[in-house]
Parts: C-alpha cells; sequence; structure tokens
C-alpha cells in the first residue's frame, strides 16, 4: 500500500475578503509572492512616523500608495485585472487598509511556518 502525505493539511483555513465583487483568498500567500510583499511591508515600515502622525501630506501619500501597491501585488495574481488603475477606480482607503492588514497576516503565517534548523 502507498504511503501518501497529505501536505494540504498544512494550509490555513480559508478566509476570504469580497472586494468588487471579488472573492478573494487571503489565508495563506503563495510562495511566489512572498518575497514581494514583504519588501513593500518592509519599506513601509521605514516611513517616518512623525511625519505620518503629523499627517503630512508627502508621507502619507508613500504609505497610501505602499498599500495600494500591496493590495495589488497580493490580488493580480489570482485576478489580473485587479491592477493600480483598478483598485484607484474601485476602492475606498478604509478598504485598502483592511485589506492590507489581512495581507500582513497573511505574511506573518507563512513566515511562522519557517523552520530556520532546517
Amino acid at each position: 500500500m502507498a504511503k501518501v502525505l497529505d501536505l494540504d493539511v498544512l494550509r490555513p483555513a480559508k478566509d476570504t475578503v469580497k472586494l468588487g465583487g471579488k472573492d478573494i483568498d487571503v489565508s495563506f500567500l503563495p510562495l511566489g509572492l512572498t518575497f514581494d510583499i514583504d519588501d513593500i511591508i518592509t519599506e513601509s515600515s521605514k516611513l517616518d512616523q512623525k511625519k505620518l502622525t503629523a499627517n503630512d501630506s508627502a508621507e502619507v501619500k508613500k504609505a497610501f500608495n505602499l498599500s495600494v501597491q500591496l493590495c495589488v501585488v497580493f490580488c493580480e495574481h489570482q485576478y489580473p485585472e485587479m491592477d493600480r488603475a483598478w483598485f484607484d477606480k474601485n476602492t475606498t482607503a478604509i478598504q485598502i487598509k483592511q485589506l492590507g492588514e489581512k495581507i500582513r497576516e497573511a505574511l506573518t503565517r507563512a513566515y511562522e511556518g519557517i523552520d530556520p534548523k532546517n
């Protein structure tokens, strides 16, 4: 009898966000996107928090653009039409913020699965 190692059981429970009539699976981060997503989040963490708190328009604009870029990179793999122009036309700032939080959670889960001893 053949042994089967079912790696599908390691995938997290499905978590879906509905945006623009599309069901976006935010339960995990596909490997091909992990480093691109990490780069965007790292760049976001370098923003000047004092300027953001003071509502410096240039810094706020950088933060918002990075948030949209994060959403675009994540969503385009599943829905190619969800490019920057689509997000600019079809979403609000609060939608971008909430989707961005879900993507960050997926990145955290992806890194939790890496064991540096292997």
